[in-house]
């Protein structure tokens, strides 16, 4: 693994554990075993090296989501997004907590949050319209309300197989699906 890596962990490992604002780049630097120069060659600053995890999690969220949802009829993608906050803090648990941590704070966290979900809206908006719902749009938010809560609950305990299963049931019934 090389240094860059280790860094990238690391950093991971503490932003989750204790949140962004309280990770110095200095226990960064002791939990990769390396200087906080390096960090600072390879990023930067803490911010660039927060932004790389954050952009790698939601790179690797894209591909993971992209077979359930591209290329589906409306009633499937709606589905399918019941299910997608499942899927995401399943797939990756750590990024997930990570997020769960420090979105709230974080304008970086939130603004890539934002640009990963917005597409989801204007889908879902078009979904519900196909599907003569009475007012589309506010059915969009309300599901992506329901999708954030979700992978929120999700990533900060632990996976409950039951309780997974009642939620998209549930939800799917709501929707007819």
């Amino acid at each position: 693994m090389s240094k860059k890596q280790d860094i990238l962990d690391a950093a991971s490992k503490l932003f989750t554990e204790n949140g962004a604002r309280a990770t110095s780049t200095k226990s960064i630097a002791i939990e990769a075993d390396t200087s906080e120069g390096l960090i600072f060659k390879h990023f930067g600053s803490k911010d660039n090296l927060l932004e790389e995890i954050i952009k790698k999690g939601y790179q690797a969220a894209a591909r993971t989501t992209s077979p359930y949802l591209v290329g589906q009829s409306a009633r499937e993608y709606v589905a399918n997004m019941i299910e997608l906050p499942i899927i995401l803090t399943k797939s990756n648990p750590d990024f997930w907590r990570m997020q769960y941590k420090i979105m709230p704070l974080n304008p970086i966290s939130s603004r890539y949050h934002d640009h990963f979900m917005r597409p989801c809206l204007l889908r879902l908006t078009e979904c519900f319209q196909e599907l003569h719902y009475e007012n589309p749009a506010l059915e969009a938010e309300l599901l992506l309300v329901h999708i954030d809560g979700v992978w929120k609950y999700f990533a900060a305990h632990e996976f409950d197989i039951s309780k997974e299963q009642a939620l998209v049931h549930a939800m799917k019934q709501k929707y007819k699906l």
